[in-house]
């Protein structure tokens, strides 16, 4: 058995092996690494002797346009919708819809997760390299509940590309590739623990010895551990068998887990392109595109600040013997005692050449020519072109700005789409015991219920992703539309109170809870005079307000006295019989 162990770690390490091959061939670990250092402001080569004191001024322009592309594709609200697939009309309807249930708890499992904070990770990455991949695995460490006890939950992490293999690089389908392979660096130890947990024996475990493999890693940060000598590659391989997803992890030429099947359908990995590349998995991100722009651009500005130095504090030129060099220095308005024959012109300054006018200009036109090219001018950034527009006209500019991001939104809400099927599968097949769940209801309050999702797992569902507003121009429209209905006359004052952003109204609920209280009371006040007679109408008519007030609430409550409800003393009311009305 240990050698059907050992086979299989070998060819393990193999396929990793040929992944980071075609990685050198395609030169991503020298690509992605200076991606990495651009984005991050490390945009200069290393200072020589010559250029020690040449200024290194870095205008960011990559992560700005990146950072604002990024806000611009999360700038909506997502929703999975499930439904079902076949809906049988002679069937009685049923109180709980499984597709509702799975909608609901898929916005449960957006919260808990953090699902906005992995999507902005991977964007990032995408926009920088080129390719997001998350990644969704089960976690069997996490417990909770005290009436219905669970073991284990869904979690999800951003995985780098550089720490993916695919076994077809040129299929863009993950669900079509032969296997995945992910690789992590983790401490010998917590592997040595993980390996004995999976029935490795304590003799075999200690041969997990820890490496040095961090060039592989690409990243400069990467390529430093804190201990050289603590950590060790960790190689996980999914792939299919009967239709499940299988996997095993190999640590060091041993075989920390055993080939187990996962129960599921699909590759937990979702992979999205910033931008495609033809025959290949892999896609485009910006920063390729950005770093000749880039790198002009700090040098022009480099080019202009070493001129103004240079022109400010202009070099001295002096014959030997005219002055004393150690009494010189850079204090404005010094003087220099000249020693030279007369005539000699033993002491001058070096005028620098004038710098063209056309530097700062061509900063400028660079710029501006980036921003445009790449989606992200100042209407698309939210700068307004004149102060007098306002948040309709600013969202109609980013609107047409963002065209040529249309095509990144959607592949990011294809990649939702997948994220959507693979926790469908996880319900279905991990979830196999009743649990409490959290949920939100139509108004936004939280309810419990029970969740067993393995009672669908013949259930088919259709997935749709629901797109919304959710920016702050979106906000500030549906603020005006409402304003602009409530002054027509089209809506109540309670509609517009009902439809206002949350945030916009505080205290909306209790302000609205007690309007329907008053209203509960005036309501039926108003219902009692209108069903009157026109007898009964006019008698009540020549009453004053007062006995108006007390004669109706001795209508709706006779059981409380009508001063005591009105605030008023018992003297404030003439004591006198009610009127009878006709009820």
């Amino acid at each position: 058995m240990q050698q059907t162990v050992d086979k299989l770690a070998g060819e393990l390490e193999k396929q990793y092996k040929d992944g980071l091959s075609y990685f050198r061939r395609m030169g991503f670990l020298d690509k992605w690494p200076e991606y990495e250092r651009f984005k991050a402001s490390d945009q200069w080569p290393a200072a020589t002797q010559r250029t020690k004191h040449l200024p290194r001024p870095v205008f960011n322009v990559i992560k700005m346009i990146e950072t604002h592309k990024v806000a611009n594709v999360m700038s909506e609200q997502i929703k999975m919708i499930f439904s079902l697939e076949e809906v049988d009309d002679q069937q009685p309807e049923q109180e709980d819809d499984p597709g509702e249930l799975f909608s609901r708890n898929s916005e449960a499992t957006w919260e808990r997760i953090k699902q906005d904070e992995l999507n902005e990770e991977a964007l990032d990455t995408a926009a920088n390299t080129g390719t997001a991949i998350w990644h969704y695995y089960w976690d069997n460490s996490i417990k909770g509940g005290n009436k219905y006890p669970y073991i284990g939950e869904m979690e999800g992490e951003i995985l780098d590309p550089i720490n993916v293999f695919f076994g077809n690089e040129q299929q863009r389908n993950v669900q079509k590739q032969p296997f995945i392979i992910i690789s992590s660096r983790e401490p010998v130890e917590s592997v040595r623990d993980y390996a004995r947990a999976n029935g490795i024996s304590t003799a075999m475990a200690k041969q997990i010895k820890p490496d040095k493999e961090t060039q592989d890693q690409g990243y400069d940060m990467a390529k430093v551990e804190l201990n050289d000598s603590n950590k060790v590659t960790v190689l996980t391989r999914y792939w299919k068998g009967n239709g499940k997803v299988m996997f095993c992890k190999v640590a060091a030429g041993i075989t920390i887990k055993k080939p187990t099947s996962t129960g599921l359908s699909l590759y937990p990995i979702a992979v999205m392109q910033w931008d495609r590349r033809k025959k290949s998995i892999r896609g485009i991100g910006d920063t390729e595109g950005l770093i000749p722009n880039q790198k002009a651009i700090n040098t022009l500005v480099a080019m202009q600040i070493l001129s103004v130095q240079l022109t400010g504090w202009p070099k001295l030129v002096y014959k030997s013997g005219a002055i004393n060099p150690s009494k010189v220095t850079n204090a404005p308005g010094e003087m220099i005692e000249d020693n030279s024959p007369p005539g000699n012109g033993g002491v001058s300054y070096l005028n620098p050449g004038p710098i063209s006018a056309n530097a700062a200009n061509l900063v400028e036109s660079i710029m501006a020519f980036t921003r445009q090219m790449t989606g992200a001018d100042e209407a698309a950034t939210g700068s307004a072109p004149s102060a007098d527009l306002n948040a309709t006209a600013i969202m109609l500019l980013q609107k047409a700005a963002a065209i040529p991001i249309e095509s990144i939104k959607r592949r990011f809400y294809r990649a939702i789409e997948d994220i959507g099927r693979i926790w469908e599968d996880f319900w279905k097949v991990k979830y196999n015991l009743s649990r409490q769940v959290l949920l939100k209801d139509e108004e936004g309050d939280d309810y419990a219920t029970m969740f067993n999702g393995s009672q669908y797992q013949d259930v088919g569902f259709t997935l749709k992703i629901d797109v919304g507003p959710s920016s702050t121009y979106s906000e500030s429209l549906v603020v005006s539309g409402l304003e602009n209905a409530l002054g027509a006359g089209h809506i109540t004052y309670e509609q517009y109170l009902k439809y206002m952003p949350k945030n916009t109204v505080p205290y909306r609920d209790r302000l609205m809870k007690e309007m329907d209280e008053k209203k509960g009371i005036i309501g039926m006040m108003e219902q009692i005079v209108e069903q009157m007679s026109p007898e009964e109408r006019a008698q009540f008519d020549t009453l004053t307000p007062e006995q108006q007030v007390m004669t109706l609430l001795n209508v709706v409550a006779p059981q409380q006295p009508a001063p005591e409800m009105m605030g008023q003393s018992p003297q404030a009311v003439p004591m006198q019989q009610p009127m009878p009305i006709g009820m």
